[in-house]
């Protein structure tokens, strides 16, 4: 759909005859007349056709690869569909409704038509089948990724010349790593190949080409994304007036905190308490003056000459439709000034302590209970952020990671952008180290290949001797941190 509206609006909707629509004399009365007959025609072609007509073909060709994908999740989900039909008794029904416990109707079942050999997963002698050993089949590539995360520096997202924790990341570098890394990584029998550790340099040679793709394919892909995002979120903007959207967690925050063997209904069930959570620790810290005075005055400007226009709307609203200030009418301006009241208003901070001082309250108390919450969903506790809610730097550290949507989208243009630099520059860079880490983190299960050593839980061989959970308890939140 996006496509196609695209090549509608840039190819045969005639711009030039558009912009000279003043008023009612100079305006066509139908919108089909502003557009092109012929666009394609050889004679009619331009620069700017042409590269119009080369986005269409590359997403076409995109559009393709993704069809084809798609049929095999569908084919995916038909298997997956007889067997929790035919082999759990799980109806669509059920499923839908959230009916459906993963441990007891799923894994407990699974295990028990294993012993009874009814329906064998496993078909190696002696292999045994438990939850463990289901989370490490489905998440095999996904705990080798969380382990590269907690691993720290080594997968190199950053830029020279910037700070070391700002990190670049985006959905088409986390794909390149896919292709370049954990798809190579397995033959069909889940095996880490040979071939993948013991040669480096075609590592370097896959990151190398994935980051010449990403050069050629750039400008195309920032418009895709851009025309794409407004599109989806065009109406939440008008209904809500919140032109920033829900803050959520970063892709890279998301890594960071998940767990090894942690399924993807578990972690969001995990993590949409902490979303409320997060909100409250980050508004117990004063708002920029700045930014609230100027908030201030947008609101005051908005509401002021919003107020105005709306009064001669009241006496008549033709006045908006016929009175001109400059080349706009004044139904033009009345559209600015409510967007500069909702920027303004966005930037005010909550008013809900408005009546109660902040000179009154133990606000360190409060901020260090607040994170200590926010660690109690997300299992991410640092030790420097121990008893240290208040500091600013925590608070950085915290906002970097938990921004609104559009922030997200921002940044996900950015990490667009400086991903040819890192997939051709950085990451050729860590391909031994990375090479190397598989290796020495591989572990190798009976009746289920390999699979990442830290998934294993076994912290006599894979831990640090250092480590005692991430969860604030002590107790362990099913997460072994990598020997740093």
């Amino acid at each position: 759909t996006t496509l196609i509206l695209s090549i509608l609006l840039f190819v045969y909707l005639d711009w030039q005859s558009l912009t000279t629509c003043t008023d009612e004399q100079t305006c066509e009365a139908n919108l089909s007349d502003y557009f092109r007959s012929s666009p394609l025609r050889p004679k009619n072609w331009s620069f700017f056709t042409l590269v119009v007509v080369l986005y269409f073909l590359l997403f076409t060709a995109y559009g393709c690869l993704a069809t084809w994908s798609f049929l095999h999740t569908v084919r995916d989900a038909l298997e997956s569909k007889a067997v929790l039909e035919d082999k759990l008794g799980i109806s669509a029904r059920k499923l839908e409704g959230g009916a459906v416990d993963w441990c007891r109707d799923v894994v407990d079942k699974l295990v028990e038509l294993q012993m009874s050999g009814e329906y064998r997963i496993i078909t190696t002698p002696n292999a045994s089948l438990d939850a463990l050993s289901i989370s490490q089949r489905i998440l095999r590539k996904e705990n080798f990724m969380i382990a590269f995360f907690n691993q720290g520096n080594l997968l190199d997202l950053t830029l020279p010349f910037l700070p070391k924790n700002m990190l670049f990341y985006s959905k088409s570098l986390e794909w390149s790593i896919y292709f370049c890394v954990l798809n190579y990584m397995f033959n069909p029998k889940y095996q880490i190949r040979p071939a993948f550790y013991l040669d480096p340099a075609s590592l370097k040679r896959r990151f190398f080409i994935c980051g010449v793709v990403h050069a050629v394919f750039l400008p195309f892909l920032l418009f895709f994304m851009t025309l794409h995002f407004g599109m989806q979120n065009i109406y939440d903007w008008k209904s809500t007036k919140q032109y920033m959207g829900p803050k959520e967690w970063s892709p890279v925050a998301k890594w960071t905190i998940r767990e090894f063997n942690e399924l993807p209904h578990f972690l969001e069930r995990r993590l949409d308490p902490s979303y409320a959570a997060t909100e409250h620790y980050l508004q117990l810290f004063p708002q920029n003056e700045v930014i609230t005075t100027l908030g201030r005055i947008l609101v005051f400007i908005g509401g002021s000459l919003g107020s105005i226009l709306l009064a001669f709307a009241a006496v008549n609203d033709a006045i908006l439709l016929h009175v001109k200030l400059s080349d706009w009418n004044l139904l033009w301006y009345a559209g600015v000034m409510a967007a500069v009241y909702s920027t303004g208003k966005a930037m005010l901070p909550a008013s809900s302590d408005a009546h109660h001082p902040r000179f009154t309250r133990n606000l360190f108390a409060e901020m260090n209970a607040a994170l200590e919450k926010v660690t109690q969903h997300t299992h991410y506790y640092p030790s420097h952020w121990k008893n240290r809610g208040w500091d600013k730097t925590t608070h950085s550290q915290v906002s970097q990671q938990f921004l609104p949507k559009a922030k997200l989208f921002g940044w996900e243009l950015v990490g667009v952008i400086v991903a040819p630099y890192i997939l051709m520059v950085n990451l050729p860079r860590s391909a031994m180290a990375i090479c190397e880490f598989v290796l020495s983190v591989r572990h190798s299960t009976e009746g289920a290949g390999d699979v990442c050593g830290y998934a294993t839980f076994d912290f006599d061989v894979f831990g640090d001797a250092a480590w005692e959970g991430r969860d604030m308890d002590g107790g362990g939140g099913g997460v072994a941190h990598p020997p740093s």
